[in-house]
């Protein structure tokens, strides 16, 4: 790209164009526009130079999440917060985190701490606060953002808000076990690129490498992080050739494998994804879902890691559902987007009927291991995780090629109070099949699911659809 075009970018990114209106006047990606913003200003940003001004210091009729569906249709404009750094999280995320799993005057670490926006609730809820980011102008936005008066909202106000340019791989400036809690967002590999030309932003590298860089992170997260103490991350999904990667389960992966345990494993829900017009007959057409989920994870430093393998629990409380075809009603309206949300009531009903609508043209089959089947299908579902070695041996044979296996599972509460991640396990176990290929994370939000509460603990209200092809 050109100098010309750059400034000419910058130019209408200052007069208020926005990036569709930009896209279209020089015919160019939104990507495009990224990189030149990126290359002229230093950071990734929506609108150059932009400040904001504060109007309030809280958010209004706050309250703790207590499930594990976090949906947060406004993003949150109180204090500095604002959506111009580009894939910034709400700042209700670490507000939360930071009221649950700190007390004040602790000292809370994010290490891909962009804009600021976990430092900024630091110091609005009187937390120690050291954010690294390998980006030096987006330590110096972070910084800007940071710098408002606090001094009358606190009685002893004894917190100091640091920043510093840094490599998350590296942490060797912080002591061992001298940290009480980490909230970071990492980047989705190469979605969204945050420096223009440094080699060594996580954000530039393929999938590959980003797991095995991640690992060191997530080493390093474990080693400053005290005994017992906790590391959140935000991490989403991608997609490819109508298939997702399922990124966030291998990103989770690779922090159990450093040490870690689960205590909670959240779904943040996005609103930007349009489910109408264009993008709806578009996933229908082409049959793909909308991604709108993220995963949002909380890890813990116990004496005991976690190791996730294909073998459920022994806490696990499966039972296979049986569903005959005359049971569910087929005309509903189909789901466009990766996160469908059901009553308590329907679920099943509507979840069948959605996955028959949409993979179904001729035979899908309720997976029965008892019942004898001698014809093939384009669907078959299975209804738990229970007897899946046996389903998937059915389904090589009786599936056709091309067509859909379908797993519905659950996250398990086990006795000790971690969340065993079961869609992880099932996941690892079909991927190392030839057969399948994964095309579809869906998360079913059930709505008023009458759960037990814990005290300490979210209510599990979700469920997952793993969603395979068959290669032919």
């Amino acid at each position: 790209m050109t100098t010309d075009i750059t400034k000419r970018i910058i130019a209408d990114k200052k007069n208020g164009l926005s990036d569709k209106e930009i896209g279209e006047k020089y015919g160019i990606s939104l990507r495009v526009i990224e990189e030149a913003i990126t290359r002229e200003m230093g950071v990734n940003v929506s609108i150059p130079n932009y400040k904001k001004r504060i109007k309030s210091l809280f958010p209004k009729d706050f309250k703790l999440e207590n499930s594990t569906i976090w949906s947060f249709k406004q993003r949150g404009s109180w204090a500095t917060h604002n959506g111009n750094y580009r894939g910034n999280w709400s700042p209700y995320i670490p507000r939360n985190l930071i009221l649950r799993y700190s007390k004040e005057n602790d000292l809370v670490l994010d290490y891909f701490c962009g804009a600021g926006t976990t430092g900024v609730e630091c110091k609005l809820l009187n937390r120690n606060f050291i954010g690294v980011d390998i980006n030096p102008s987006a330590i110096q936005l972070a910084e800007e953002n940071a710098n408002f008066p606090t001094e009358n909202l606190f009685k002893d106000f004894k917190t100091g808000i640091e920043f510093k340019v840094g490599d998350a791989r590296d942490l060797s400036f912080l002591d061992n076990e001298s940290i009480d809690l980490i909230c970071a967002h990492p980047p989705y590999t190469n979605i969204i690129q945050y420096t223009h030309d440094n080699i060594n932003d996580l954000s530039h590298l393929n999938i590959r490498e980003f797991l095995i860089e991640i690992h060191k992170v997530a080493l390093e997260s474990h080693r400053v992080l005290k005994e017992g103490k906790h590391c959140t991350i935000l991490i989403g999904d991608m997609r490819k050739n109508k298939h997702v990667i399922p990124l966030g389960f291998r990103t989770i992966k690779e922090f159990t494998k450093a040490g870690f345990t689960i205590k909670e494993l959240i779904i943040k829900r996005q609103h930007n994804c349009k489910t109408t017009g264009f993008w709806y007959n578009n996933s229908i057409k082409y049959n793909f879902l909308l991604l709108a989920h993220e995963y949002l994870v909380t890890f813990q430093k116990a004496e005991k890691s976690m190791v996730i393998t294909n073998h459920i629990p022994n806490d696990n409380k499966y039972k296979d559902i049986q569903l005959s075809k005359s049971e569910y009603n087929r005309q509903i309206s189909i789901e466009s987007s990766s996160v469908w949300i059901f009553n308590e009531n329907n679920w099943l009903n509507n979840t069948i009927a959605n996955l028959t609508e949409r993979y179904s043209k001729k035979n899908f089959n309720l997976f029965d291991i008892d019942k004898k089947h001698d014809v093939n299908y384009d669907l078959i579902i299975k209804m738990s995780p229970n007897l899946l070695n046996e389903c998937l041996k059915f389904a090589k044979f009786r599936l056709l090629n091309d067509g859909i296996l379908a797993v519905i599972c659950e996250d398990i509460r086990l006795k000790d109070g971690t969340v065993y991640p079961s869609a992880i396990g099932i996941n690892s176990l079909v991927d190392e099949l030839k057969e399948f290929k994964i095309k579809e994370i869906v998360i079913i939000s059930i709505e008023n699911s009458g759960q037990k509460k814990y005290r300490n603990e979210l209510e599990i209200n979700h469920k997952y659809i793993l969603i395979y092809r068959k290669v032919p």
